[in-house]
């Protein structure tokens, strides 16, 4: 027995020597990011904080002269990669650690001034840029932390501008009216929209199941068109846009983070554009059909064909029985009004849609927006154009250069949680669903061509006098739009 057992001692000795450890851990050493701290506490935007960053290495040699990097975080990294933009990660700063011995622990500290979003995600990064030590683990070199800043202290131009505060004075929208956001997908797990999002009443939830014989199994949320599943979460990196749009409707008003302006109604999330921004006439179909079919009292459309242009495929007579069923079409009117004049892209061109036009932070309509006389209303869209937004954003290599978009756009959910800007018709598309929607909530009878006449009534009017093709009606005064419609309520 005690032969057997030396063998045995021998033969493990013999496989430690193959590998080369002799039982020990790799040798070498190993920086990691332990803690991100922020003082003082609870800042508001344009305090001055300090960002320490403490950083070790936990390896067994010493680790010599690399970077540690402070940067901004806005969307998840799968979105960013899907999008090819560098807006997940804005560089702070970058500060040279000299040596740091195994064991060790050093700090590293920066000074910033605090910006207007609702979420500020810290990223730390440690041997970042080239990459200078050679390191047992290079895995583990990142770490994340969250700051979350008031709500009282963001200021929200978009809501000021359309009077949507005074509107929550008469009602917050009530969760039987229904807005579908046909779209690139909600993020329907974001602590805005979360408790937001239409549940189908007559759908068993993952029961396999086509419960309520719509031809649609366990489509419980809605349903993508694109990988034609029930979750449009699921399967593809989902684009900030379409949950940026269905947050500018129905963002929670819990005093944290951003307001919606009918923060109460619920969004069914329909999916039909790809995390590109591209569709199909035939999925845009199948989207405001089932739209309908389900419930959805308003479907928003912020998209549209590039120019004047109707698309080929069935989008007209769709549209047409979208409007015959009594559904209010919200369309986005298009972000070339600097090289078409004179029109409003399609589907917002169709007859029954309600068009809507950008205003920018001074409330007047901004050169990209697209006007005619198809136009209805104009609600707030931002200083550029969306296309304008992710052309700068393709070019952003730090923070400094993303703050004038910050001041100039509208904040809205980005997916995976975060937060950022914003911009074009197809921000100001959404204000207009979200105003209808509180309309709706007040009296539920109102046909769509009472709301516009309702619009008539109550828009701000800014352009000539009357009705013109840049203004529409004017700009939506929810307020005013809200209190018309709850007096048409009474007998």
């Amino acid at each position: 027995m005690r032969a057997a057992a030396v063998g045995v001692f021998v033969v493990g000795l013999l496989m430690l020597w193959t590998s080369g450890s002799w039982g020990q851990a790799e040798r070498g050493p190993d920086l990691v990011v332990q803690e991100i701290a922020i003082s003082p506490n609870n800042p508001k935007p344009g305090d001055s904080v300090t960002v320490a960053v403490t950083v070790a290495n936990v390896g067994n040699e010493d680790a010599g002269n690399f970077f540690v990097c402070v940067s901004i975080s806005l969307m998840s990294d799968a979105v960013a990669s899907v999008l090819e933009l560098p807006l997940n990660e804005l560089v702070l700063a970058r500060e040279t650690v000299r040596r740091l011995d195994r064991n060790g622990r050093a700090t590293v500290r920066i000074t910033w001034t605090v910006v207007e979003l609702p979420l500020i995600k810290f990223r730390a990064s440690v041997d970042c840029l080239f990459n200078q030590v050679r390191e047992t683990n290079e895995e583990n070199n990142r770490f994340e932390q969250a700051l979350l800043i008031d709500e009282q202290h963001i200021h929200q131009w978009w809501l000021a501008q359309i009077e949507a505060r005074k509107a929550h004075e008469i009602s917050l929208g009530s969760p039987e009216i229904v807005v579908a956001v046909i779209d690139s997908g909600v993020d329907w797990q974001h602590p805005e929209l979360s408790e937001n999002i239409w549940a189908n009443p007559k759908e068993i939830p993952n029961n396999g199941r086509d419960d309520d014989n719509n031809g649609f199994v366990d489509d419980i949320r809605g349903w993508d068109f694109v990988d034609n599943d029930n979750d449009s979460m699921a399967g593809s990196a989902t684009n900030f846009h379409g949950t940026a749009v269905a947050g500018i409707i129905a963002n929670k008003a819990d005093n944290i983070g951003l307001t919606g302006v009918a923060p109460k109604v619920k969004i069914m999330d329909v999916r039909a554009f790809d995390a590109r921004g591209r569709a199909t006439t035939d999925n845009i179909v199948k989207a405001l059909e089932y739209a309908v079919r389900n419930g959805a009292r308003i479907v928003n459309m912020s998209f549209g064909a590039v120019g004047c242009f109707e698309p080929p495929g069935g989008m007209r007579e769709a549209v047409r029985r979208a409007v015959e069923r009594g559904a209010i079409l919200v369309a986005a009117a298009g972000n070339f009004g600097e090289v078409v004049s004179g029109c409003v892209a399609y589907p917002a061109a169709y007859p029954g849609v309600i068009s809507v036009g950008a205003t920018g932070t001074d409330g007047a309509v901004v050169p990209y927006s697209q006007g005619g006389p198809t136009l209805t209303v104009v609600a707030p869209g931002g200083d550029i154009s969306y296309e304008k937004f992710l052309e700068l954003a393709a070019k952003i290599e730090n923070f400094e250069q993303f703050l004038p978009l910050i001041k100039t756009s509208i904040l809205a959910p980005y997916s995976y949680g975060s937060y950022g800007p914003f911009f074009g018709t197809s921000a100001a598309a959404p204000h207009v669903s979200g105003v209808v929607a509180l309309m709706l909530s007040v009296n539920s009878k109102l046909s769509r061509d009472q709301i516009l006449q309702v619009f008539r009534e109550t828009s701000t009017d800014k352009g000539p006098r009357g009705r013109d093709n840049r203004y529409g009606f004017g700009v939506v005064n929810a307020a005013k739009a809200v209190a018309r419609a709850k007096e048409l309520s009474q007998p």
